[in-house]
Parts: C-alpha cells; structure tokens; sequence
C-alpha cells in the first residue's frame, strides 16, 4: 500500500517550449529490456508534477488529466481530480461512499466518451462534463476487485487485473465475465491499452524502484517481453506502481505511456515518452470492382477489389451492390490482396457496384468508382404436372419469367419400389422462351410398387407419389 502523507502542490510545465521531450524535466536516458537484457527502446520522463497526496489511479481523456484518491481509513473523503496539461487542478469531484473499500476508486480507463474506474465496489462510469459517477455494476464474484483496469476498443471489453489475482474481461454491462490469463505478474495495479502495438501496458509494484511496466499481449495472454522499470520521478525517494494510461501528442509527435506513481511525499502523474507518435493512414481507395457487366436478376455474379495499405496493415473490403444492400466487412486479407464477393440482384436495372477497405485499426478509405452492371429480366423456371401413364413419366417444364431460358438441365428420378428399367431419364432444353412451357419424357419406365416420383429443372424441384404396376406409372 501506498504511504500518503499532504504535500506542497510542486508544478513543473508541460506547456514548454519543446524541440524534443528528452529536454524536458532531465534526460534519463533510461533503456528498456527484455527478459535477456536485450535492448528495446529509450524512456525519457516528458513531464511529472507533485498533486494531492492518496492519489491512486491516473487517466488521459484527450485534454485533461484525472486522478482519483483518498485519505487513510473508510471513513476519509475519496475524490476524483481535474487537471489541466500545465499541472493546474481545475476541480475536485467527490466519490459515492464506499464504506467497504479502504481506497475508493483505483486504476481508471476511458473510452472517448465517459471515464471509468475501478474498486472493491464494482465499476464506477464517470461524466468528465460534470464529474457524477454511477455504478455500472457491482463487484461480482470471482471479480470481487477491479485495481487495474482498461478500456480495449477492438474487443469492446474492459481488461482488469488486481495484484497477483487472475485477469478478467468484461462488457461495460459486467457480463459476461471471462477469466483471462495472469502471466504470473503478483501486484498488477494499473492497465493501459496501446492502440498502435495493440496491446496493454501493465504498471506493476515490482522492481526496484517498485514501478515496472510489462507489454501484455491479450491476444495470446502472454507477456510480449518488453518491460521498463521507471526510475524514480522528480524528488521522489521511493515509489510504487498507481494506474497508468496511453495517449498521443500530449508533447506534440511523441507517443506517451503515462500514469501515478504512489509514495511518501511522492504522489506524483508523469509522462514518459513511450516513442514518436504514427498517424495511422487508412487503405489506398480501391479501384472499381471487377466482374461481369451484364447478368439476369435473379443469379449470383462475383466482384473482385484490391487495394494496399501505407502501413502494410491488413485490409478489411465493404461491397456496396447499388440496389440497397451492402456486404459485410470481408478479411482481413494482406495489403495487396484480393477480395471477392457475390451478390444476385432480384431486378432488372442497371447497378453501380462499389467497394471501400478499412484496415486493422479501423482507418476506412473512401468508396471506389463503380463497376456498372445491366441486369435483365431474368427466366423463372417452375414445374407444373407430373403425369404417369403407359411405360412412361411425363412433366411440364415452365418459364414464367419475362426473360427467355437457355439450356434448361431438367431430370426425372424414381425412388423407392422395384424399378428394373428407366429409374433415372435427364436431358437439357435448348430455349424456353418467355412464357412458355415444354413437357419432358422418362425413358422406358418397367417395375413394381410404391415410388415418388422427383423432377428437377435448374434449381426447381417438385415430387409426386405414384405406384408401378409393370408398364404402367399411375399417378393420382
């Protein structure tokens, strides 16, 4: 636990003139490695400031910083802090009574709109308009404390963790919640998602000094190997991990892994330059679909689109048919690849065909030109009468449609009873015109019993029980 003592509010700027983060507060120079020392990355502390001392979990909601904090014993007050980017309070929020919790609120998240936070109470949403805060949920068992916690948008799933406790994801509703892998970490406190690595950022109370960052990667539930042990900040003596959060252009072209540092006389937000900020640009948009120009409504025709992605992301591809109907995302596929979709038109027009990629980090392209295509009135083949009779089996072959058929497959199939001869007749017809009808005949039908009877013709099907009696087919 963090020892909280009152301090002189000490705030250095973050609003310098800055040609480069490593000149702000002292170059560290500090390097990161992974588990065989190997070097990473450098870390240079961009900006840290003394607040209120019980400060305990710290966020970033793209203008202003927000920590929240208690006094010693459950009967203190707990309260969220406002801050701006000079280290300024600009208010001080009171939390709901918690008369369970020590603490309060701990780690916090955001997910563009709403804050949130974190306690042995459950999950607390907080409005940054107005500070008021409503339980989303309370503490549910085996989750009974959130201390880290983190907003991951590509799952729509808030990730926690609570020192050496098992991991565990969950929707904003709190169900379902779904144990995810501790990888052996013992005082996880903070959790930040990292858009550009897609992966979270665990601050843990290990090392010396005690606040070790650990790159998770929740896909595989395994740590990644990069870790960073933050040297003491500013005039701290020893510290341990808080919450931690990820944020862009806080110090303009940097990407920053910030958070709380927690100890005595040491409550303390800072930023540390994590590496230099990527605007991730979406997909080249595609090039007009390739496909067939003309087809009959009612049949399925395929498309084709590719398209590459500056950073070599993986592509996801929208077909967009013209008539009402889209596709859905389709991928991922490589950047470079090639996407194909199908679709059938129910009438007859002329469509525009179009297409848009988006890629991994959800960066959309704009729509491609259009690939048009003609449709006709396209022939609807049905089956009218089956009739037995004398040796053989007879049915009417229909085109209601208001387009001419060609090459109309059609068969006649017996199934069941002791067929000897003819169990089986196919044959194609050349032109079915608009309209028009055309019988079609078994061959030599000889056999005894209970059969049913099945024509087909293209993708029309229809039976018939009959009885066989030798040379005559009755039907009813």
């Amino acid at each position: 636990m963090c020892m909280l003592l009152s301090v002189t509010v000490s705030i250095v700027t973050a609003k310098m003139n800055i040609s480069d983060s490593a000149d702000v507060i002292s170059d560290l120079s500090q390097t990161t490695s992974n588990k065989a020392g190997n070097i990473l990355l450098q870390f240079d502390v961009q900006h840290n400031w003394t607040n209120q001392a019980g400060n305990l979990g710290a966020e970033w909601d793209g203008q202003y910083f927000w920590s929240t904090g208690c006094c010693l014993g459950p009967a203190a007050p707990y309260f969220i802090e406002k801050w701006d980017t000079n280290g300024q309070r600009l208010a001080t929020y009171p939390q709901p009574s918690q008369p369970s919790s020590t603490w309060g609120m701990r780690d916090m998240a955001f997910d563009g709109t709403y804050l949130y936070a974190g306690s042995e109470n459950g999950l607390w949403k907080i409005d940054p308009a107005t500070g008021a805060t409503t339980l989303m949920f309370s503490a549910i068992s085996p989750m009974t404390v959130i201390r880290a916690l983190a907003w991951v948008p590509t799952e729509n799933m808030f990730y926690s963790g609570s020192f050496a406790t098992s991991f565990y994801k969950f929707p904003p509703s709190g169900s379902p919640i779904t144990p995810v892998t501790n990888p052996g970490l013992t005082a996880v406190y903070g959790m930040a998602y990292d858009p550009v690595n897609d992966s979270i950022w665990i601050f843990d109370q290990v090392g010396t000094p005690q606040t070790t960052f650990e790159e998770y990667n929740y896909h595989t539930q395994a740590l990644t190997g990069k870790t960073y042990v933050l040297p003491l900040v500013g005039n701290c003596t020893a510290q341990i991990a808080g919450g931690d959060f990820y944020a862009t252009n806080i110090i303009p072209g940097k990407v920053t892994l910030g958070g709380m540092v927690q100890g005595t006389l040491c409550d303390k937000i800072f930023l540390m330059e994590l590496g230099n900020a990527v605007t991730n640009q979406p997909p080249v948009t595609p090039g007009a679909p390739t496909g067939p120009t003309s087809g009959s409504a009612g049949v399925s025709y395929s498309f084709s689109a590719t398209t590459t992605d500056p950073e070599l992301d993986d592509i996801y591809f929208m077909f967009d048919w013209g008539d009402g109907n889209q596709s859905i995302w389709l991928g991922p596929y490589s950047s470079g690849g090639t996407a194909t979709a199908s679709h059938a038109w129910a009438s007859a027009g002329s469509y525009d065909v179009t297409v848009k990629a988006k890629d991994t980090n959800g960066a959309e392209s704009g729509w491609s030109p259009a690939h048009a295509i003609t449709i006709t009135a396209g022939p609807v083949i049905e089956i009218g009468a089956i009739t037995g009779g004398l040796f053989k089996v007879k049915a009417v072959i229909k085109n209601t449609g208001s387009g001419a058929a060609t090459n109309v497959s059609w068969g006649i199939k017996l199934t069941g009873g002791i067929i000897i001869l003819g169990r089986q007749s196919n044959g194609t017809i050349a032109t079915l015109a608009a309209g028009g009808n055309q019988s079609v005949t078994s061959k030599l039908i000889l056999g005894l019993g209970k059969t049913v009877i099945t024509v087909t013709a293209d993708s029309a099907t229809k039976t018939q029980n009959a009885m066989v009696l030798l040379i005559f087919i009755k039907t009813p």
